[in-house]
């Protein structure tokens, strides 16, 4: 069964069911959206970290461990110790960029 097929079912067979309101009672039970003072504090926080490693070491050391990554796994040797780190760290620091940017509007 391919996808179309599988669509197909789901339009052929599809019930509505009246909610009589409960949607809309749902909706208006829900909490308050939180203040976006977390989020915000967090960026501004990312952004002078970031500002200050790039003015203390520079730009030059983060590059050097990107080639040394990149040229270690080409060659199919094991990667130093250093760079399995920063590319751990520059990981982790897109995921946190990435949540603040989605959790910003919730």
């Amino acid at each position: 069964m391919n996808e179309q097929d599988f669509k197909k079912k789901f339009v052929e067979h599809k019930v509505d069911i009246p909610d009589e309101g409960f949607t809309e009672r749902v909706i208006r039970e829900l909490p308050e959206r939180k203040s976006m003072l977390p989020q915000i504090v967090m960026a501004v926080f990312i952004m002078i970290g970031l500002a200050l490693m790039f003015a203390i070491t520079g730009v030059t050391p983060l590059l050097e461990q990107i080639n040394s990554l990149t040229t270690s796994i080409s060659r199919l040797q094991a990667p130093p110790i250093s760079a399995v780190i920063t590319y751990i760290g520059l990981t982790f620091l897109t995921v946190i960029i990435g949540y603040v940017i989605n959790h910003a509007d919730a």
